[in-house]
């Protein structure tokens, strides 16, 4: 019996090794992070605003030939998609900027574009989801003066970090 003793408290004692090893520490243990600099916080913002406005020109072509009663190429399941993927690109995009660390009137103006962006967000999956094309046009009514609204809140979110309108 004296060996699986034996075995027993060394197992025990590896045990308390390995937690004490792996164990937390009393103090932190990352870094403060560093602030960005007004070259980082305008190089993530383009990366994001690039990146949804790539998408957004892909996806306009077929919103534009599904969603439109009147086009010969008119398709609900079709145009369902290209709002499901306006949705969701548009969640990427405010995710994107969620990550920047604005300060100053940046930081109000990204609360007013992630405001918009978020009824936005909302219209488009009723619309994703809507039985047809009439009551997706009922809702775009509503989704475009709000795009355009989100559209100047960028142009102002732009200004204050220090960026050109767009072209």
């Amino acid at each position: 019996m004296p060996f699986p003793q034996a075995r027993r408290t060394i197992l025990l004692f590896s045990a308390a090794a390995l937690l004490a090893a792996c164990g937390g520490s009393t103090s932190p243990s990352s870094p403060t992070p560093t602030p960005l600099t007004p070259a980082q916080i305008q190089a993530r913002y383009t990366a994001a605003a690039t990146r949804y406005n790539q998408g957004e020109a892909q996806i306009a072509v077929t919103e534009n030939a599904a969603c439109d009663a009147a086009s010969a190429t008119v398709a609900l399941g079709a145009c369902q998609t290209a709002l499901s993927a306006q949705r969701q690109l548009t969640i990427a995009y405010d995710n994107a900027l969620r990550a920047i660390p604005f300060s100053g009137s940046a930081a109000t103006d990204i609360t007013h574009l992630l405001g918009d962006d978020a009824a936005v967000e909302k219209l488009l999956e009723q619309a994703a989801t809507a039985p047809s094309i009439t009551v997706i046009a009922t809702l775009q009514q509503q989704i475009i003066p709000l795009l355009a609204t989100a559209a100047t809140d960028a142009t102002a979110l732009r200004a204050a970090i220090g960026l050109p309108a767009p072209a």
